[in-house]
């Protein structure tokens, strides 16, 4: 059994990441108008700094945390984290879907969510919001879980002090306007419409509704986003009335992590939230079903799939009680990797399911339940697959489960934590969730602390408790028939009787967390070690491999990521998918190590091990705590450098492989971006995804793979970087020691395959799917290493930024809500790539959202951009730069690919100051050089008047 050394406690203890995945395991006076004065005022950066005399209780005072209690029992928390200069500001209000009384079932905590973030308020109009969002160049968005509403703005940490005033006036003083009101549920609809046809939300949907049969009137068993019926029905008064009645001081936290002065959030936050007053919460109870007494139910229902997706999940348990832990490591044995049994068994050795992975879902606001997903490799499967899986179920009821699958369990948890805590919107984002799930912000460090004391009699004890063969529900996605439809959800009837049915009290106020907290934090904790990180270190070795080395110790963990130039460029046209293929082999076995053998090696160390192939690269990555990396590294170089390709790994994984690109275009983007690359890249590699064409990968033999990995092994032509807790020096040693005998040139010379230039015009493509969705490519664009580079990021911005961008305030902002995503950008790689528009509709807004789309294009052709917008869009670029650098992971991997691209800036220095000098001039320029004539691409479900489309075109 592992047992935590006093050091890597402290590890633990340093990091508190933790997201929602991990609390609900896989995998809150007159309502007519608004009152008529704001009860804050807008602060200035300046103001900001000037702590109330006001008494607060301090919950915990370190030099890089603080956490206070309000005495209107709001819970403030401000983390240090000095890594980069950026600030991630998070406010989380218990209101989600579980919370909303006596509209329940209507989507309210949501369609609040879309007003409240960055609408109106009594102190600033939308449009203000807006522009001061654009100012700080912020990352900005919210989301409606079961049980929370969270609100995030992340920007540089200069604009600390406007984040933190933005959004408190965001929770006090919304006016709801009725102009946003309707928008906002045009746009809501929209979604609607875009769930019918997203698979993963068809099926949780189905397994609510499994999971709450017995208790059909609990409100978890409706979705968040409620029944299209009901959520038409909402008024802006009572939208205003819910939000008067739960977003109170002590029902929410408010959490700020990054670059910050604790003491200075603290007093900025004290002074904007002491004199709101405690608001009077509503009293709450679940439904609750006898143990024993839920009957296990089977629901279906069709999605546009290509095979079956089935869920078993039975009734289980709360978070942190009886089981809960047992169950997590349980969950991972079964079918958490690639060493699991169900993964070795159903997946590998039988090949009756394409994928298969089991998960424990607990939560703290009722019972969870303990899952197994897969995907049927044939319906012939189907009662095969279900008998095995609970063959291996009553195994583990029966017989002990070893001691090493319980180890590894318990080193991939500890690792997990270990290699959290790298950013700052992560730390926050854990830091509210932990607190309203358990009252501890370091939950996962005791999380990870306590799994280590399970035994093989727990994980049996829990099996026994929890996986009775006879209680499974099941929620199955089947692949839509010709011409079916994909219907909205109806509540369904109400059951009057329910014999056994409890009701279980819920107390949202938080005067029982801040009890529980109090508690928590008196517990002895280690201080954690200060942060180093390094400049990046270079070396050549005599092969030629290029090896970037930066030694940080923000987690005591290495990542460590080798690529090469090729990828789908690698691949002839017409044979796309043999790059892809390849790298999916490299990891399936090795000259001197089966697939099982790399597999247990890597999850008993509790690192990962990954190979894949992009657009322009192949590569392996992997991550290690650092004690382990030279191991890991050692399994990484043997995975790169000799792969086997055995026959029978090839025939368990091509099925795979297969399903996998069939999967890709399951949702309306995946299939709107395979519809787009064709058009715009005819007979050129990138015009297919990276997974290739289904034809030819079903047609690979090993030997194709072998002869395409020789062929493009080379050193010249890759770069190895590694970011973490290491000694450089070690570094390159090992690195000449496993990596030297890597051909230093290909077999075959890389030439680069240029695309032709991009044929304008229209492309109509029926889906299956209830939706309209357009992409707007304009081309050639620009390859990485381009002098034009750093400004079409910045016209990115100018014309794709949320909440402030042009594409933005057409489609979403002015007049109805024509879409619910939007977005536009820059693709390059080593070949010229292309500038994009993209949004989803229904049929009859296409022409309307489309000529505002092009209508953006000759805006950016012909208008000089002013400079409050110049100065929104180059603040967005740096922000965005500052938080892609945080991880170890993010920097190897965009280090490594510079440098292949040709771009030596690894401090991103010269990229920074090149945006700083652009001007308005710039821009237009850019956008006449880049934003020529577009080719356009509809993926819609309905017939459209195609020459209407193509007129605008034109």
């Amino acid at each position: 059994m592992i047992k935590l050394n006093r050091s890597v406690a402290a590890s633990v203890l340093a990091i508190s990441l933790m997201t929602t995945a991990c609390q609900e395991k896989t995998l809150l006076t007159d309502a007519s108008t608004p009152p008529p004065e704001s009860t804050t005022t807008a602060t200035s950066e300046s103001e900001a700094q000037a702590a109330p005399a006001a008494e607060v209780n301090v919950l915990q005072q370190r030099d890089d945390r603080i956490i206070v209690e309000l005495p209107n029992r709001m819970v403030l928390v401000a983390q240090d984290i000095p890594t980069a200069p950026v600030v991630s500001v998070h406010a989380w209000v218990k209101t989600g879907s579980l919370y909303e009384q006596e509209h329940v079932g209507a989507g309210l905590s949501h369609f609040l969510e879309h007003l409240v973030s960055g609408g109106s308020t009594t102190n600033r109009p939308e449009e203000v919001s807006t522009a001061t969002l654009g100012s700080i160049g912020a990352q900005t968005n919210a989301a409606t879980s079961l049980d929370t509403v969270r609100y995030y703005i992340n920007t540089t940490s200069t604009h600390t002090a406007t984040a933190i005033d933005l959004l408190s006036d965001w929770m006090q003083n919304s006016s709801i306007e009725e102009d946003e009101y309707q928008r906002e549920r045009d746009v809501i609809q929209r979604e609607f419409s875009m769930g019918q046809g997203d698979p993963g939300r068809i099926h949780w949907k189905l397994t609510q509704q499994a999971r709450f049969a017995a208790t059909p009137d609990h409100p978890g068993a409706h979705p968040t986003i409620g029944y299209i019926d009901e959520f038409m029905d909402i008024t802006r008064d009572e939208l205003y009335d819910y939000y008067k009645r739960m977003y109170v001081p002590n029902n929410m936290v408010f959490v700020v992590a990054g670059d910050i002065e604790p003491q200075a959030v603290i007093d900025q936050l004290t002074t904007l939230w002491i004199d709101v007053p405690t608001g009077t919460l509503p009293e709450l109870s679940f439904p609750i079903a006898a143990p024993g007494k839920a009957e296990p139910v089977a629901v279906e229902g069709p999605a546009a799939i290509a095979r079956a997706r089935v869920r078993l999940l039975w009734p289980g348990v709360k978070l942190t009680s009886e089981h809960d832990y047992a169950l997590d490591l349980l969950s991972g044995i079964l079918g958490g990797g690639e060493s699991s049994r169900l993964v070795r068994d159903l997946r590998d050795n039988q090949q009756l399911v394409t994928s298969i992975d089991a998960f424990n879902y607990s939560a703290h606001w009722g019972e969870g339940f303990f899952g197994v997903d897969y995907e049927l490799a044939s319906p012939d499967a189907a009662d095969a697959v279900r008998t095995a899986v609970m063959s291996h179920i009553d195994r583990i009821r029966l017989e002990p489960v070893s001691e090493e699958e319980l180890a590894r369990v318990k080193r991939k948890t500890l690792a997990r934590v270990l290699n959290s805590g790298q950013s700052a919107d992560g730390v926050a984002s854990s830091i509210a969730s932990n607190l309203i799930s358990t009252a501890d912000p370091d939950y996962l460090a005791h999380y990870a602390a306590a799994v280590q004391e399970i035994t093989p009699a727990d994980i049996m004890a829990a099996a026994n408790a929890i996986l009775d063969p006879d209680a499974a529900s099941v929620a199955q996605l089947n692949p839509a028939g010709e011409g079916e439809e994909i219907a909205f959800p109806t509540r369904p009837p109400a059951v009057e009787d329910q014999p056994g049915v409890t009701r279980e009290p819920i107390d949202l106020d938080n005067y029982g967390l801040v009890a529980l907290l109090e508690a928590n934090l008196a517990k002895p904790g280690d201080d954690a070690e200060p942060i180093a990180v390094g400049d990046t270190q270079v070396q050549t070795l005599s092969n030629g491999l290029t090896v970037l080395v930066q030694r940080s110790t923000v987690v005591p963990a290495v990542s460590m990521q080798i690529y090469t130039k090729g990828g789908l460029l690698a691949d002839d046209a017409g044979r796309e998918g043999v790059s892809n293929a390849t790298y999916a082999m490299m990891r399936r076995g090795t000259t001197t190590k089966s697939a099982q053998d790399i597999a247990v090696a890597v999850e008993d160390l509790g690192a990962s091990l990954s190979t894949g192939s992009g657009n322009n690269t192949g590569f392996v990555t992997a991550s290690a705590l650092t004690e382990d990396w030279p191991a890991v590294m050692e399994l990484m170089a043997d995975v790169t450098l000799n792969p086997s390709f055995d026959a029978e790994e090839w025939g368990k994984l091509q099925p795979r492989l297969l399903a996998a690109i069939d999967r890709a275009t399951d949702r309306w983007s995946g299939e709107l971006r395979s519809e787009f690359l064709k058009a715009y890249y005819p007979g050129h590699p990138w015009s297919q995804l990276s997974s290739g064409r289904h034809e030819v990968v079903e047609s690979l033999t090993p030997d194709d793979l072998r002869a395409f990995h020789a062929s493009r092994l080379n050193a010249s032509e890759s770069v190895l970087a590694v970011v973490g807790d290491v000694d450089p020096q070690e570094v390159f040693s090992q690195a000449e020691a496993l990596f030297g005998g890597m051909p230093a040139t290909a077999e075959e010379a890389f030439a680069l395959p240029q695309p032709d230039a991009p044929k304008p015009g229209l492309t109509i493509v029926e889906t299956n799917k209830p939706i309209a969705a357009v992409q707007v490519g304009f081309g050639p664009g620009i390859t990485r290493d381009s002098a034009d580079y750093a400004v079409i990021q910045v016209l990115s911005r100018v014309i794709g930024d949320f909440p402030a961008g042009w594409l933005q305030q057409e489609l979403r902002g002015r007049g109805p809500g024509l879409v619910y995503a939007s977005s536009a950008g820059a693709s390059s790689g080593l070949v010229p790539g292309y500038f994009t528009m993209l949004f989803n509709t229904q049929a009859d807004t296409v022409d309307d959202a489309l000529e505002r789309t092009l209508a953006v294009a000759e805006r950016a052709r012909t208008e000089l951009v002013d400079d409050d917008t110049l100065a929104r869009a180059k603040a967005k670029v740096l922000t965005n730069e500052f938080f892609g650098r945080q991880s170890n992971s993010s920097l190897a991997m965009g280090q490594a690919l510079d440098l292949l691209y040709g771009v030596d800036d690894l401090t991103g220095r010269t990229f920074l100051a090149e945006v700083e000098a652009l001007t308005a001039e710039d821009v237009r320029a850019a956008a006449q050089k880049y934003l020529g004539e577009p080719t356009v691409m509809v993926v819609c479900n309905e017939e459209l008047d195609e020459q209407q489309l193509l007129d605008l075109i034109d």
